[in-house]
């Protein structure tokens, strides 16, 4: 960890390769964000810029093991057996939610399909950018802008479930990024400073956090308002 440590006091980046969300992962990533807003006496920040950064992961991670899992999915050969795309989805998403996930962190390992997180400071600025080596369909990028759109709208979560409520595909997935959104308002950041963007290759989500006396103050206010 000292070389981390001394990478950040030097303003250098700094890169974390993940395969999984794990535990270890997870500690991995608060230590690195620590030191960066300890570094720049944000300390208080840690909380909410972890949970932000840590929801833009699991949504890289999950995009890798889906394309994983659709791979073992697709069928040989056209037929009355195809299994339809929504059934492989809530397939996939219940072997997420079981042991088996364990199996597709150590078949992302095996290809190499990593998510990349790097941490970049400049001024009072915190850039971090998540990396992932699968692209976004563009079906997929108009509901990822049609979600940060509507989460634009609203002043929490609850409000997001209301607007959305006869949408049948809004059964919590995505939702981390609306939280990321409520997050970066309680800051008092723009929520231009997320961005989500897709090549032909990879998928890129960027977040920018200033760490400075507005954000600090903004976040004092936000918590006061939420112990009262």
């Amino acid at each position: 960890m000292k070389y981390i440590t001394d990478a950040v006091e030097e303003n250098k980046d700094v890169r974390i390769v993940s395969y999984s969300v794990s535990t270890t992962n997870e500690n991995r990533l608060k230590k690195v964000l620590a030191l960066y807003l300890h570094k720049q006496g944000c300390g208080v920040l840690l909380t909410p810029i972890y949970t932000c950064v840590k929801e833009l992961l699991i949504n890289a991670v999950k995009a890798n093991y889906k394309h994983i899992y659709f791979e073992g999915s697709a069928p040989q050969s056209p037929g009355p057996d195809i299994i339809a795309k929504d059934k492989v989805i809530r397939l996939f998403k219940l072997e997420m939610s079981r042991e088996d996930a364990k199996t597709l962190a150590r078949l992302a390992r095996s290809r190499d399909m990593k998510a990349e997180i790097v941490f970049h400071l400049e001024g009072e600025a915190l850039d971090v950018s998540i990396t992932n080596p699968i692209a976004m369909t563009p079906d997929e990028l108009v509901k990822v802008r049609k979600k940060l759109d509507d989460a634009r709208k609203c002043e929490d979560i609850s409000d997001y479930f209301l607007m959305n409520a006869d949408d049948p595909e809004n059964e919590g997935a995505g939702i981390g990024l609306v939280l990321i959104s409520m997050i970066l308002k309680s800051l008092g950041v723009d929520q231009s400073r997320l961005d989500i963007r897709s090549t032909a290759a990879q998928t890129i989500s960027s977040l920018t956090i200033p760490l400075d006396r507005v954000t600090l103050e903004h976040y004092a206010q936000s918590t006061s308002h939420a112990d009262g």
